[in-house]
């Protein structure tokens, strides 16, 4: 069963400016190779309240093909190689949704990703909330939202990510301050809400990727 990454990448805090696009063009490497790897679009987007961070979205045929197959080859050893001094790893899992369902559009270049982390025994009302008060959401939101369960699941928890499509973060700002989101944020009745974490995202224009024979 195809399966979408969710991966997001910090750039060390070190760097300097002329170590910052030598890590684009090997992220922009890296997203040329998964694309070649895996016949499947990939994309980099950056997030707004901390432009160091960067998140992976693509999609594997499944989790083995990305763990098992991709991870230990020569190309993402050398990708690995390239980076692991300018880019640190947060997280990396995979959800059961789409890629091609996930935003944004022509109308809403960012999205608000929400990582809603709840105890398992949680889920079904949250499911059952989510379907009710959706529309609430959808209302305001300029284009289909989206959204997937987390396959790797810590133990006794589970984790929904979301992505909306947004004009601008005060759209989505403005939204909490609606009748409609009231009735929508019933959702946090079943939320950890310590460990529940919303930020948003613009899609990255990377430069060309770096060859193999490019000094990283």
């Amino acid at each position: 069963m195809p399966v979408t990454e969710f991966s997001r990448l910090t750039l060390k805090k070190r760097l300097d400016e002329e170590q910052k696009p030598v890590a684009m063009r090997g992220l922009s490497r890296a997203k040329k190779l998964m694309e070649n790897f895996t016949g499947y679009d990939f994309h980099l987007f950056q997030e707004i309240e901390d432009p160091n961070r960067i998140y992976i979205v693509g999609q594997w045929a499944s989790v083995e093909q990305h763990m098992n197959e991709w991870i230990p080859s020569e190309a993402n050893q050398g990708l690995l190689k390239e980076l692991v001094s300018l880019i640190d790893v947060d997280y990396l899992f995979h959800i059961d949704v789409s890629l091609g369902s996930i935003p944004p559009n022509d109308k809403a270049p960012i999205f608000s990703v929400g990582k809603h982390v709840m105890e398992s025994d949680e889920r079904p009302g949250f499911e059952s909330t989510f379907d009710k008060r959706r529309s609430d959401l959808e209302a305001h939101a300029p284009g289909s939202i989206s959204g997937g369960w987390r396959i790797e699941k810590e133990p006794g928890r589970e984790e929904f990510v979301l992505f909306v499509p947004w004009k601008n973060v005060d759209q989505h700002l403005a939204f909490a301050k609606t009748k409609e989101f009231e009735r929508y944020a019933e959702i946090r009745d079943h939320l950890v809400l310590i460990a529940t974490e919303i930020r948003h995202v613009a899609l990255m224009e990377l430069p060309p990727p770096a060859m193999e024979n490019d000094a990283a």
